[in-house]
């Protein structure tokens, strides 16, 4: 399929939060709270230093070589980028693939696998607006496997103005679902994976090594020749993913035949 006039190219996320500080002043403390205070101060600190055995890179549940072969799609790997490197912290693992069908869709899909540092997950809707994209849909999809498992997914409808020759301007769509996974778990809510660490951590002694993975493709209907609209756009992705799913997730993944003796 040829490219709209500006090529579209995978989306990458980077978040650079940070928390203003804040100074009061205390007022006198009746001797009850302070022995609370002070109660609550031990049990944090016992916590503090009881997880510092967990306080580093946990178990991933993701694996880090997506497939060449999804479906009727061939896969290229990507680069990533020097902004990704510089802003996420030096020990998140990337997987960047460009997935290309025999009709010629496209669709970029990614796996970010967090390190010790967690900042490296955050969810895709803080960055996107500031990239130029405006979301107008967001909704959990569930998609049925090509394994019999159903998993949710976030759903994304993107739009954005893109200039298809010098002072010409059109609306691109782009449809962009993603997900999380944790050690034997997945979840499209950024709650629920906030929830999961810090149960896991406390009541089962287990630090998730988070990942998101993400598949987008743009609606080219009007654009390019062949261009799907939205709504076909949206059957596209969730077909790719219940084929690359069960392939990127470790606890869904068929393991690899044994080598005849």
């Amino acid at each position: 399929m040829p490219q709209v006039g500006i090529p579209f190219k995978a989306l990458s996320f980077m978040s650079n939060a940070s928390s203003p500080r804040m100074s009061a002043c205390l007022p006198a403390i009746p001797l009850w709270k302070s022995t609370a205070i002070l109660l609550l101060g031990g049990l944090a600190a016992f916590g503090f230093f009881g997880l510092q055995s967990i306080n580093q890179a946990g178990e991933s549940g993701v694996s880090m070589h997506p497939p060449l072969l999804v479906g009727a799609f061939h896969g290229t790997p990507q680069e990533v980028s020097e902004s990704e490197r510089v802003v996420l912290p030096s020990d998140t693992e990337f997987a960047k693939m460009l997935y290309t069908g025999l009709s010629g869709d496209q669709v970029n899909f990614q796996i970010v696998l967090a390190g010790a540092e967690k900042r490296s997950i955050h969810r895709p809707e803080v960055c996107l607006p500031a990239q130029g994209w405006t979301i107008s849909g967001r909704e959990i999809v569930p998609v049925k496997l090509r394994n019999g498992k159903t998993l949710d997914v976030m759903q994304l409808t993107l739009s954005r103005q893109i200039e298809t020759r010098p002072g010409e301007f059109r609306t691109l769509n782009s449809v962009f679902l993603y997900w999380f996974v944790g050690a034997s778990v997945a979840t499209p809510h950024h709650w629920m994976r906030i929830l999961l660490t810090s149960w896991d951590r406390v009541v089962h002694r287990r630090n998730h090594r988070w990942a998101y993975a993400i598949a987008n493709a743009a609606a080219l209907k009007g654009l390019a020749p062949g261009g799907r609209d939205l709504a076909e756009t949206k059957q596209l992705l969730k077909e790719f993913v219940s084929e690359v799913a069960p392939e990127v997730v470790l606890e869904w993944k068929s393991p690899a035949p044994e080598a005849p003796r």
